[in-house]
């Protein structure tokens, strides 16, 4: 039963960060955006550090960090335009 459970979790934690991936995108919020790389760090953070040491798994970290980073310039974009 905890497997379920703790797959249930991680697949909310990666639909969540697809929809707020999304929402971020259409009304352009860095906010969203951030929440949504946060949700996914840890069902990849999973995948990456299972132990497994293959550097193709360890890819999975690239997806978050480059949410964070589009948060962060979108952010750092609209602070530019309020000046």
């Amino acid at each position: 039963m905890g497997l379920f459970l703790m797959g249930i979790l991680l697949w909310s934690l990666v639909i969540a960060s697809v929809v707020l991936f999304i929402y971020g995108l259409w009304k352009r919020s860095w906010k969203a955006l951030a929440w949504s790389g946060a949700a996914l760090l840890l069902p990849m953070g999973l995948i990456a550090f299972d132990g497994s040491g293959s550097m193709w798994f360890k890819l999975s970290m690239v997806p978050p960090l480059l949410i964070f980073a589009a948060a962060y310039f979108m952010k750092h974009k609209r602070a530019q335009h309020m000046h």
